[in-house]
């Protein structure tokens, strides 16, 4: 049945099949390109570079619940392209999170920011685009005073990808501005998740 239901989903969804086979293997090569990272920051790097973002960013734009439905309806409309963009802008979300999480939480002390910057641009192809987006989010998100807000500023991130007429997004993002259900539920959906990144930190032991 599973099957049946996959090459059905390939007849009538051709381009989110596409787009989702080019998204995982994206995460492919990204986790093959951290297995080189140093034993100390690679584990945690595979979690919050490779298998968080993935899941996070399928989850909230491709997997309908009920509170998400603007952020999947938005992106379903789309050109559905640059599933690498997409990718590299939810990890460059989820770094920030870990860089404020290694100045903030004691045990994530014995990581250095300076050590997983050095080993993303020595072993990342396209490291450098990822640390400077995440320098972009720091930047953005440092002048906003909610959770809700800094997951909207990803949200936009992501729709930029899709929507390149100003006018369009602007739309689209004005709407969604107005499902205050939705917009609660990207709140929980983010801090859930970054517990969740922490979570699998604790159940590998962090790296040795």
């Amino acid at each position: 049945m599973n099957l049946i239901k996959r090459l059905i989903g390939r007849l009538l969804f051709p381009g989110r099949v596409r787009f989702i086979d080019n998204l995982s293997s994206t995460l492919v090569q990204s986790v093959q390109e951290i297995e080189n990272f140093d034993i100390g920051v690679k584990s945690l790097c595979i979690t919050w570079l490779g298998v968080c973002p993935y899941t996070y960013f399928s989850e909230l734009f491709l997997e309908t619940e009920n509170w998400n439905g603007p952020f999947v309806r938005a992106f379903m409309r789309s050109d559905m392209a640059d599933a690498q963009d997409c990718f590299q802008i939810t990890q460059a979300f989820y770094l920030r999170h870990l860089f404020r999480i290694i100045k903030q939480d004691e045990n994530y002390r014995k990581y250095s920011q300076d050590t997983i910057t050095k080993n993303i641009l020595s072993h990342m192809s396209e490291g450098t685009k990822i640390l400077a987006l995440t320098s972009d989010f720091e930047k953005a998100i440092g002048n906003m005073a909610s959770v809700e807000d800094f997951s909207m500023c990803y949200v936009e991130r992501i729709l930029q990808t899709q929507y390149h007429d100003r006018n369009i997004l602007e739309s689209i993002l004005a709407s969604i501005w107005m499902e205050s259900g939705s917009l609660f539920g990207l709140t929980v959906f983010t801090t859930e998740s970054i517990k969740r990144a922490k979570y699998i930190d604790t159940e590998s032991s962090f790296d040795s």
